[in-house]
């Protein structure tokens, strides 16, 4: 489907789904043409969008596994050192 079609449908289930609920708002033709070009303009924008929200996620990710290898790190020094205790006569 087309950006065009999508942004159209998208307007359409959004006035059909006001007109359900019964609320009381009043919409200008202007209300909906706007409506209408900024769904148009998200679509035409969702690969750049995405590239962003890709890069970002990617970071997030790699921030999180270096904490967690850290972590990992952290908790096998403290398992390694306390192993041989028993020997020493320590509990």
């Amino acid at each position: 489907m087309v950006d065009e079609e999508m942004a159209f449908k998208m307007v359409e289930l959004y006035l059909k789904d006001v007109s359900q609920r019964g609320d009381k708002r009043q919409m200008g033709l202007d209300t909906i043409i706007n409506a209408y070009f900024y769904a148009l303009g998200r679509l035409k924008n969702k690969d750049k969008e995405l590239g962003l929200i890709e890069e970002v996620v990617e970071k997030e990710e790699g921030d999180l596994s270096d904490d967690l290898e850290q972590i990992k790190f952290e908790k096998s020094k403290e398992d390694s050192t306390g192993a041989f205790d028993f020997l020493s006569g320590e509990d």
